[in-house]
C-alpha cells in the first residue's frame, strides 16, 4: 500500500460504517454460508449496522449530505422494520439469501455505499 492509498481510506467510525454496510450489501459464499449460525449471523449484521450507524452519527461534526443522509436512513429503516415483525423465518440462511427483505438491504446497502464514497 502506498501513502496515497491509506490516505483515502475512512477511519474511525466511518470505515465502521462502510464495513457494516459492505457486509449487508454481500452474499455470503455458499461455503461461509454452511458454516456460520445464520440466525445470529443475521442478527449480528444487524446490530453492527446499528451500533456503526449510532457511532458515526454521534460523532458527526456536521450532517452529511441530504443524499447521503436518506441512503443511510434507508438501510436503517428496513432493518428496524424486519426486527419489528419478530419473524424468526427473516433471519434464516435461505432467507439471507433469497428473502425479498433481504435482497432489499442489499440493494439500500450498496446504495448507501455510493453515496457515502
Amino acid at each position: 500500500m502506498n501513502a496515497s492509498e491509506g490516505a483515502h481510506r475512512p477511519k474511525g467510525p466511518s470505515a465502521r460504517l462502510g464495513q457494516a454496510l459492505a457486509s449487508l450489501a454481500r452474499l455470503p459464499v455458499a461455503a461461509a454460508a454452511a458454516a456460520l449460525s445464520f440466525p445470529a449471523h443475521a442478527e449480528n449484521l444487524a446490530v453492527e449496522f446499528d451500533e456503526a450507524y449510532t457511532t458515526f452519527v454521534e460523532g458527526m461534526d456536521r450532517l452529511p449530505n441530504e443524499s447521503q443522509l436518506l441512503a443511510l436512513q434507508a438501510v436503517d429503516t428496513k432493518l428496524a422494520a424486519m426486527v419489528r415483525k419478530k419473524d424468526a423465518s427473516l433471519w434464516t440462511a435461505t432467507a439471507f439469501r433469497g428473502d425479498p427483505n433481504w435482497a432489499e438491504i442489499r440493494r439500500l446497502a450498496e446504495a448507501a455505499m455510493g453515496e457515502c464514497e
